[in-house]
């Protein structure tokens, strides 16, 4: 990337973030509906010429790309943290816990009551492993979430109008491409089971599994019955997920890594991977308690504790840990353009001066909004699956 691409891309996505705490933009200068914001003290640097329509240059079409991929980063943040906020309260009244401590009101609510929940896990299920013959195992079928191409490809085509989405090249790094295909598929099948496996077993193994993931999800064989994915190498049809090759155009393709299209220029790149990174949609997975021993009257109340809080809230949990982690990538990697700010920008017809204050401010904020998420959610599903085993 030369010096002028990266002070236009690093100026671009500076005012997008501005304007994101204004609403988003759509062209014509028509403000979109929808609520919530997370700007931190940043509205003080945001002025009229901050909403608007932008006008037809390629500068402007790019802009107001930006502007509407970081207002959905910006919604997302606020959005996923709320979620796992309403699970861990769903979890601590399952748990029993004072309502005081459940009340989830201020900047540091989400942190302080997934904190409480977290706590009161670890002491459960210390409890219950101490001096009991009860084995307690954590069966969690994985959330399933896709950056789906066709959104890269619309938005790519937004941002940069000598591209059709149709004609969109796309190479998926640091992971694989996934979808429906209607001829050969040559890979792997996924096919969506409640039943015995005779590939790997992705997912909840009610029996027993030989290989599982950090999540405690079976990711390998599983001797008994397998809910959740059933993977097996195929070379010819597949009545289910393919994951590898098509002879023929995929259908509803998503990359698992991150989208690499060699046509579209870098800050297009940037502004679309943040875009659809944001707007994912995520599958919940499932997550229960199996007990076996015969618990005492005096474990069994306990038990049923954790039990109910896993049922209730643990899927989400999961959920939210696998949106933020991508998030956190995403974000991160927009700040560390915003080190300028040049006076190229003025070409979009807004002052860079009065928007840059409030952007740094509005990144900050949802960027902390997500590292918290990240935080809790793995501090919430690490206190289940340590006690189990």
């Amino acid at each position: 990337m030369n010096r002028h691409t990266t002070f236009f891309f690093v100026a671009i996505t500076t005012l997008a973030l501005a304007a994101a705490s204004c609403g988003p933009v759509s062209r014509g200068g028509r403000r979109s509906r929808g609520g919530g914001g997370g700007s931190s003290g940043g509205e003080a640097a945001f002025t009229s010429q901050c909403r608007g329509d932008f006008g037809a240059s390629a500068a402007a079409n790019r802009f107001e790309t930006f502007m509407g991929s970081v207002w959905e980063f910006h919604q997302a943040a606020t959005r996923t943290q709320q979620t796992l906020l309403d699970a861990c309260q769903q979890m601590g009244r399952a748990l029993e816990l004072p309502a005081a401590q459940l009340d989830g009101a201020g900047p540091d609510g989400t942190r302080a009551v997934c904190g409480a929940v977290t706590e009161a896990l670890r002491t459960e299920m210390a409890a219950i492993r101490e001096g009991s013959e009860t084995t307690v195992e954590l069966r969690t079928r994985p959330p399933h979430c896709e950056a789906r191409f066709d959104a890269y490809a619309d938005c790519a085509a937004r941002c940069d109008v000598d591209l059709e989405p149709g004609e969109l090249e796309l190479r998926c790094e640091g992971g694989e491409v996934r979808g429906q295909c209607s001829a050969e598929c040559s890979g792997r099948c996924a096919v969506d089971v409640d039943a015995r496996c005779e590939g790997v077993c992705e997912g909840r193994c009610e029996g027993t599994c030989t290989q599982r993931g950090p999540d405690g999800s079976c990711a390998g064989a599983c001797d008994g019955t397998c809910h959740g994915e059933c993977v097996a190498d195929v070379s010819g049809e597949c009545g289910g997920e393919c994951r590898g090759s098509c002879s023929v155009e995929w259908q509803e393709p998503y990359c698992t890594g991150h989208y690499d299209p060699p046509q579209v220029s870098a800050d297009c790149q940037a502004a679309c991977e943040a875009r659809v990174e944001a707007s994912m949609e995520c599958r919940p997975g499932e997550a229960e308690l199996v007990v076996s021993g015969g618990p005492g009257p005096d474990v069994q109340a306990r038990l049923e504790r954790v039990r109910e809080a896993v049922r209730v809230g643990l899927a989400t949990v999961l959920t939210v840990r696998e949106r933020v982690q991508r998030l956190r990538e995403s974000g991160r990697a927009v700040l560390a353009q915003l080190e300028q700010l040049p006076d190229s920008v003025r070409s979009v017809g807004v002052s860079a001066a009065a928007c840059s204050a409030g952007a740094l401010a509005d990144l900050r904020s949802s960027l902390a909004a997500v590292s918290v998420s990240v935080e809790v959610s793995v501090s919430v599903s690490a206190s289940v699956s340590a006690g189990t085993g």
